[in-house]
């Protein structure tokens, strides 16, 4: 799942890519024009068409992922816990281990097993009312609390943060130019620095360590460098040097993707039941992405406040120190959240979920289902696969 998630990095790359490329191609049509105000004519309808291709260019991936989503058989356990086909479960597992997307079993076994289990299921189906029950329970709500409050205050600073990328790229030479294609070429070729000096350093770092860190520790001290490196910025901003203000941007993106930008998408994934696993990470989500609204509605606006009409560089955000202050607060806030999320590192799914006698939030009842399933209508073979190979 992390490999899965560090390939952000490598489609930010793409995307920066994508934009030098263009901007290479409208050359002639760009330098007709020295600055924005001017850029007129053939100048205007480059750009245009410039915007057009990055944006299009972003729905070929999606496509390809949607083409794949679409196509991809449910998992086997997802089938087994949640839809209650036995049959269906165990062939699937078996095709999976042959290589196969997936299994064909006999459908009046398949029928006939899933009419007899069907009354001796005593862990309700998902529900609105089951959830609410399920949540209402302070060790399992204060997980969801855990995963959506951390994935919220993290995703305040990190889109946050980005929406200074220019004063970044000023600091380092990459903003600004004698013309419109030189504006575009600096600020293509200085994002590209960006990414591949923080971000996909962060994310594959991230991979390398999470599984001997850990999800929980690795998420709890990015947090914590997190909230010291924006202290820093916040209240010593106007006596950094730009060699200074470039480093600890570069930090702090790669702290965001080798800590809890990486583990809020992983740990809502692995630490709940399987009827609600989607769900919790689809409202874990939701929580970051009003984080991001408010990154961009409140926050984008606050950093100009005071500013000159007209004025650039540091001059156009003279309350980005206060800014970055109150993104240390949400730092220390996501750090408080961060210790309602158990550890999942080298734990299956089942002692997550309640499942296994001995653990922390066994569930004696979701056992009494399974030992009854166990009985002679599921042999070791169909069983086991499901919960050791799958």
């Amino acid at each position: 799942m992390n490999a899965v998630f560090a390939m952000q990095g490598f489609g930010q790359f793409t995307a920066a890519m994508i934009a030098l490329i263009v901007t290479a191609g409208f050359e002639k049509s760009l330098i007709t024009a020295s600055n924005p105000s001017t850029c007129t004519g053939v100048c205007q309808i480059a750009v245009d068409k410039m915007w057009r291709v990055i944006i299009g260019f972003g729905a070929v991936p999606a496509c390809i992922a949607l083409y794949y989503r679409l196509t991809i058989p449910e998992t086997p356990r997802y089938t087994f816990d949640v839809a209650r086909d036995v049959e269906k479960a165990g062939e699937d597992v078996n095709a999976y281990m042959d290589g196969r997307s997936q299994g064909y079993p006999d459908e009046l076994r398949r029928v006939t097993a899933m009419a007899k289990n069907a009354s001796e299921f005593t862990v309700p189906k998902a529900s609105f009312q089951d959830f609410i029950q399920h949540y209402g329970q302070w060790r399992y709500g204060k997980v969801l609390l855990g995963t959506a409050g951390s994935w919220f205050f993290l995703d305040v600073a990190y889109y946050g943060l980005g929406l200074n990328n220019s004063i970044i790229l000023s600091t380092i030479g990459f903003s600004g130019g004698n013309d419109m294609y030189e504006i575009y070429y600096r600020t293509a070729v200085g994002n590209l620095i960006l990414t591949c000096a923080g971000a996909i350093p962060g994310y594959w770092a991230s991979v390398a360590v999470i599984d001997t860190l850990g999800r929980r520790p690795l998420q709890i001290l990015g947090f914590a460098l997190l909230t010291i490196i924006f202290v820093i910025i916040g209240f010593a901003y106007n006596h950094l040097s730009p060699r200074a203000l470039l480093a600890l941007y570069v930090l702090a993106q790669f702290f965001f993707n080798c800590g809890p930008n990486s583990t809020t998408f992983i740990l809502p994934a692995e630490c709940f039941p399987t009827r609600y696993r989607a769900t919790s990470h689809g409202l874990s989500a939701a929580a970051g992405k009003l984080g991001s609204i408010i990154a961009q509605c409140v926050f984008g606006p606050l950093r100009t406040r005071g500013a000159a009409p007209g004025a650039t560089g540091a001059a156009a955000s003279p309350w980005l120190n206060h800014v970055m202050q109150i993104f240390a607060l949400f730092m220390l806030c996501g750090l408080i959240t961060s210790f309602l999320v158990p550890e999942t590192k080298r734990k299956t799914l089942e002692e997550l979920a309640g499942e296994i006698p001995g653990t922390a939030n066994y569930d004696p009842i979701a056992m009494g289902r399974l030992e009854r399933m166990g009985s002679e209508d599921l042999s070791p073979v169909t069983i086991a696969p499901i919960f050791k190979v799958v």
